[in-house]
């Protein structure tokens, strides 16, 4: 387990986790987010509103949940369905609510907060 988050570090106790979260309607922290975001490479991605799709369907590859060879599809995909950054772990990452959780206004991780 991580430090700075109760999720499981294996993937699939995560998605175990992840999944027993979803059908008790169980939000995950603010802090599960950054974490589950950082884990897998997010911090390498820029999740500027005109990105964000991408960013999200390359961090679903790094995670082993997409293919590499369909990320452009994913992304498209989510952005058909209108997957949006608001309200949600991308918004206050952009807002600099995270900063202290260890992403900066930029969505890398920072010096200042917790790693």
């Amino acid at each position: 387990m991580s430090v700075s988050s109760k999720l499981p570090d294996n993937l699939s106790e995560l998605l175990t986790h992840l999944h027993a979260r979803q059908e008790k309607r169980v939000n995950c922290t603010m802090q599960d987010r950054a974490d589950l975001w950082l884990r897998h490479g997010g911090e390498d991605l820029d999740i500027s509103p005109p990105n964000f799709h991408h960013a999200l369907a390359t961090w679903m590859a790094n995670t082993g949940l997409v293919h590499k060879d369909k990320v452009q599809h994913v992304a498209a995909a989510l952005f058909c369905l209108g997957v949006t950054n608001s309200n949600n772990l991308f918004q206050k990452v952009n807002q600099g609510k995270l900063v202290t959780m260890g992403i900066g206004k930029n969505g890398r991780r920072n010096a200042k907060g917790k790693k």
